[in-house]
């Protein structure tokens, strides 16, 4: 399975979780595309990245780690899950 870097982007978004503003927070995301054998030129999208999660540690625990969206400045909403106690992020795609 080959990986592919489609586009980074970085900027000021906003996090919520289950609706809450938890805080405004930079980030830094990474859209890959992965190759998966046998499925032609289709691919599966995958986004990792990082936010700064300073302060909302204790609110993530409370609101459920499975809860949280970053609203990027372009407006485009993600579902994400923290992968560390330093903000790494990932996902499997945009919201509609």
């Amino acid at each position: 399975m080959a990986r592919h870097l489609v586009e980074t982007l970085t900027g000021l978004g906003t996090v919520h979780a289950q609706g809450e503003l938890l805080r405004t927070t930079r980030y830094e995301l990474s859209l890959w595309l992965h190759d998966e054998p046998g499925q032609g030129s289709e691919a599966v999208t995958h986004i990792s990245g990082h936010i700064d999660i300073t302060g909302i540690a204790e609110a993530v625990v409370l609101a459920g780690p499975e809860t949280l969206t970053l609203t990027i400045e372009d407006g485009r909403c993600l579902a994400f899950q923290l992968t560390n106690t330093a903000g790494a992020i990932t996902a499997r795609g945009w919201l509609p």
